[in-house]
């Protein structure tokens, strides 16, 4: 029996499946930042990203995740830059 195949978005198709809502899930923004939901959520209790919580659960801005995904793209277009000179 074969393994079924898993397709793992990529972190600015990820936000295009969360426009126009406010928050997104720890799985959504563990999706789109590349972490364990696990990893995510000590971050979240760490104070590290923001989050809010609605019962039991964590809501992350995603307003706040698409400012991290255009600064790892701003950050990447200046490492190519380096690797240039």
């Amino acid at each position: 029996m074969t393994k079924p195949v898993t397709w793992t978005p990529t972190p600015e198709e990820a936000l295009k499946r969360l426009d126009g809502q406010v928050f997104a899930t720890v799985t959504e923004a563990a999706v789109i930042l590349h972490l364990d939901t696990r990893t995510l959520r000590k971050a979240i209790t760490a104070g590290d990203v923001p989050a809010t919580r609605a019962g039991p659960a964590y809501r992350i801005p995603v307003a706040w995740l698409q400012e991290q995904i255009a600064g790892e793209i701003s950050d990447e277009g200046k490492e190519d830059q380096l690797r240039r000179t």
